[in-house]
């Protein structure tokens, strides 16, 4: 079994986060830690760690990004199955060994574990075989980014291996979504365990804290227009998939526009017009918004359907007065 832990900047998480790794209930495993350019102590906090186990294993590299990081450990990793966590996380310290027994006792290519304690798999339960993988499973990572984190997950390393499965280069979002659909191109049986064991830590970064240094409208639109066909084929029809992906983009849009009007991000009133205007006024969104078949298939509610409803008049003052009584209503 191998570890992948990007790097980057979390010295003073980092701690918390190896030794909930070495505190494992299962031990025969390796750590790979890719340091990813940090500039605070994290390479001296891993070198530190490394000096008392010799399952750590450190590569230091200049900062090329997460997908980067973990494809350097994904070149060094030995483990008949490979799984990953984020330097400033933590696992509970059976994680591991469930979900290595799973993935042996069931003969899986992956296992995939709960996002958090209230996330469902829905109907998908114990194993899935290849058809239901194609039929049910793929699908939903085209609408939804429920199932989309690799760290809740191991994977058997023969596939990444004999396929070449890696995380794209050049995006700083959506990454996992990308590794887990070529994954599943190529799994044979996928394996769901119903337990939650990893605990994300919300630091700065996270996307409602980071929203003036990254362009979420732009990698939205990426997302939805890219060409999944080299990748899957024909497993989805192209209609199924359109419609499936204009539901992902429309939820998304609408989430979006919440983050940017309400009064708990950085941005000032003027901004969070300009921001709300942007998304607006986008061609894309326009295009999308305009379908008037689509809100039949979204099945909103009551406040995201009033939303919906503004995006498609390009109606900005009444978006951020929506915003402003939805963040004063839940505070």
């Amino acid at each position: 079994m191998s570890v992948i832990i990007p790097v980057f900047n979390t010295a003073i998480y980092l701690r918390d986060c190896l030794e909930s790794i070495l505190a494992q209930s299962f031990h025969d495993f390796e750590i790979i830690c890719i340091n990813d350019g940090s500039t605070d102590m994290s390479l001296q906090v891993l070198k530190d760690f490394a000096e008392k186990d010799p399952r750590i294993v450190v590569i230091d590299q200049n900062n090329q990004g997460v997908s980067a990081a973990r494809n350097a450990g994904l070149e060094m990793a030995t483990g008949k199955y490979v799984g990953f966590v984020d330097g400033d996380d933590t696992i509970e310290k059976d994680f591991i060994l469930k979900l290595f027994q799973k993935a042996e006792e069931s003969e899986a290519d992956a296992v995939y574990t709960r996002l958090t304690r209230n996330h469902h798999f829905g109907r998908f339960t114990n194993v899935i075989d290849r058809q239901e993988i194609v039929d049910d499973l793929l699908p939903l990572f085209f609408w939804q980014d429920n199932f989309n984190s690799v760290c809740i997950k191991i994977f058997r390393l023969e596939i990444i291996r004999e396929h070449q499965i890696r995380f794209p280069s050049g995006t700083q979002h959506g990454e996992d979504a990308q590794f887990n659909i070529e994954f599943l191109m190529k799994a044979q049986r996928i394996s769901i365990l119903d337990y939650c064991g990893y605990h994300y830590r919300e630091v700065e970064g996270s996307a409602t804290r980071n929203i003036v240094k990254y362009d979420y409208l732009q990698r939205i639109v990426e997302v939805y227009e890219t060409d999944w066909t080299t990748i899957i084929g024909n497993a989805i029809d192209q209609n199924t998939l359109g419609n499936l992906k204009r539901i992902r983009f429309i939820n998304a849009v609408i989430s979006l526009v919440y983050i940017y009007g309400n009064r708990g991000n950085d941005f000032t009133d003027a901004q969070r017009f300009s921001k709300l205007r942007e998304i607006v006024q986008h061609p894309t969104v326009k295009k999308v918004f305009s379908d008037h078949q689509i809100l039949r298939e979204l099945k909103l509610g009551k406040y995201p359907a009033t939303i919906f409803h503004h995006l498609r008049k390009q109606n900005v003052l009444m978006l951020y007065l929506l915003t402003q009584y939805s963040y004063y209503r839940n505070r």
